[in-house]
């Protein structure tokens, strides 16, 4: 298992203590976490033993599933996901009743209702519409906003769904803190259950989450160990509480139990032309070596900033067939954008031009992706395909649905590979004709639920996640970037299912991916960074913000970079956006 890893990789994977990983781009740091994560499995002595994989996407988490899976390593015992599922799952589910704001049902606030409710607060509280206002909370129940007004504002945003019994994830990280600190027995079970703390892209770690987990450590008075890494040139989600946290300000979160710190130094993605190019935006300073076998291939790196943004499309489009003439694999190939505003029309008309390709844009699927819904859990069950590398992911999938169902219904199930294989049998035998995407599901669901004996509308939780789900797709029917998106179930298989395809996502969702060939747009003041990082900061924030993104986009390409600032893309009143001023102040001369 440990072949062809350098010095820096093993005594990362062999490190017993708790450490702190430094990670450059290309360092082999998802390969050190899903090897050391797998040795650690091997190592659990019980079966009700778990380690915790928190991840800061969804996306990333299913990769070290996959990763794991693929070494042929059971994966019943690992837990992967955000810090807010593992919040919601561990603590606010079993724990929740404990506090009065959680003694009645709740549900989770969709993304829907969560913007039209915070339209509305902003008009109430005379806040422009292009502006926000953050509803994170500290360790001292205080709201983050510098500005009074704002704080208020997210005061009667908290204020309002609670009394509507319902919640959101700031609230699900400050309830569990909460639960954690005022019961302390919360976190003693929690340190009985998990054995190890594995945490992705540290940098991009809140404090609350920091404290949540050190609270769980601290609990287990050493019996559990925490492994964290990430690269601080990478710490792209300041705006959203990241910090970076030095070894000492871990081991106090922890209850004083010392970190090691280590480092991945050497870069095994990229050209060493590429490093150079990103190395304008790096803080740190450190020399990073490519020891890729293709370290001095010329590649190619391109800026432009006169193409209109209407001619972006042909462009984008005539790079991917020259890119695959060449022999590039299609899922080698990635499309970034800031945001994903500009990515879902531009990903259709790709699409129309491309008619033959295959395209990974999980953005751009109809199913909302929200992983901790009890019916998306059903959903990502039925949609995966029944292929035997995918068994063991089914069933961990199955484990947590019959897990929830359990607690949603106070029925006792046995959580066994038996109940789950049966689980995945009559999920196996849906025979649906109904091509339209939400008809399927809902009989799907009906059918599954007929299978299990079980009234799902007999609960009012269930019933409730239901609305939420199938209102959610029924949003993204509507939404006009998704007018000409194909509304057929196997359009929806497929897209869930696609992971050979070219990949059409933000800067933000790559984290931690590599690709041949990196085609970036939208590299304009405004959207890197975002408007929120420029009005009312100084300089020095802006140019900080925008280094770091700029290092993530182009510390993923392996040989290939095309960089677009296009013209023609104006702002809500009317003037052009400016090319991202990092970008602009380099001679692309030398690269091209």
């Amino acid at each position: 298992m440990h072949i062809n890893l350098n010095p820096l990789q093993l005594a990362a994977i062999n490190e017993e203590e708790n450490a702190l990983v430094l990670a450059c781009p290309g360092s082999g740091k998802t390969r050190v976490l899903t090897m050391k994560i797998a040795n650690k499995l091997e190592e659990l002595k019980r079966r009700t033993d778990r380690i915790a994989a928190l991840t800061f996407t969804n996306r990333a988490a299913d990769e070290i599933d996959k990763r794991v899976n693929s070494m042929g390593i059971d994966i019943s015992q690992l837990w992967t996901g955000t810090i807010h599922s593992f919040c919601l799952q561990w603590i606010i589910r079993p724990y929740g009743i404990y506090l009065s704001e959680l003694q009645k049902k709740y549900s989770i606030l969709d993304e829907f209702k969560a913007q039209d409710l915070k339209d509305a607060i902003k008009d109430e509280f005379d806040i422009p519409r292009y502006n926000d206002f953050l509803t994170r909370i500290d360790r001292n129940g205080n709201y983050v906003n510098s500005e009074e007004k704002y704080n208020n504002a997210a005061k009667a945003y908290h204020k309002f769904i609670l009394e509507n019994n319902l919640i959101d994830f700031d609230l699900i990280l400050y309830f569990s803190y909460l639960l954690i600190i005022q019961y302390t027995q919360v976190a003693i079970n929690l340190s009985s259950i998990f054995k190890y703390f594995f945490i992705d892209e540290f940098q991009d770690t809140q404090d609350l989450q920091y404290a949540i987990v050190g609270e769980i450590i601290k609990a287990s008075e050493g019996q559990c160990k925490i492994f964290l890494v990430g690269d601080p040139d990478q710490a792209i989600f300041k705006s959203l509480g990241g910090v970076v946290k030095t070894p000492s300000e871990i081991s106090d979160d922890i209850g004083g139990y010392s970190i090691k710190q280590l480092g991945l130094s050497n870069n095994y993605r990229s050209t060493q032309r590429v490093i150079n190019l990103y190395g304008n935006f790096q803080s740190t300073g450190l020399a990073i070596e490519s020891l890729a076998d293709y370290h001095d291939h010329e590649g190619i790196i391109t800026f432009d900033k006169n193409i209109h943004k209407d001619d972006l499309v042909n462009r984008i489009t005539e790079i991917i067939k020259d890119e695959i003439s060449k022999g590039v694999s299609p899922n080698e190939i990635c499309i970034l954008a800031p945001q994903w505003n500009l990515l879902t029309s531009i990903a259709r008309k790709l699409k129309a031009n491309l008619p033959d390709l295959d395209f990974d844009a999980p953005g751009l699927t109809l199913l909302p992706r929200n992983r901790d819904n009890f019916w998306f859990k059903l959903a990502r069950i039925i949609l995966i395909t029944k292929e035997p590398s995918k068994y063991l992911v089914r069933v961990k999938w199955a484990k947590e649905f019959l897990e929830e169902l359990a607690m949603i219904s106070g029925i006792a199930i046995e959580m066994d590979n038996d109940n789950c294989r049966k689980l995945l049998k009559k999920i196996n035998s849906i025979n649906i004709r109904n091509e339209d995407a939400i008809e399927y599901l809902e009989e799907s669901f009906k059918y599954v639920f007929e299978k299990l004996d079980f009234d799902y509308s007999s609960s009012n939780s269930l019933q409730e996640q239901w609305d939420s789900f199938f209102n959610g797709l029924k949003k993204r029917y509507e939404n006009p970037d998704f007018f000409n998106v194909p509304k057929d179930i196997n359009y929806m298989k497929k897209m869930f299912n696609s992971k050979q395809g070219i990949v059409v996502n933000t800067c933000q969702g790559v984290k931690g991916e590599e690709f041949h060939t990196v085609i970036a747009f939208g590299l304009l003041r405004g959207y890197l960074p975002n408007w929120k990082e420029i009005i009312g900061k100084t300089r020095e924030n802006e140019i900080e913000e925008s280094n770091k993104l700029l290092y993530v986009i182009c510390s993923r390409a392996k040989k290939n970079l095309f960089l677009f600032s296009e013209i023609g893309r104006r702002t809500l009143k009317g003037s052009s956006y400016e090319v991202n001023y990092q970008l602009n102040l380099i001679d692309f001369s030398y690269n091209e």
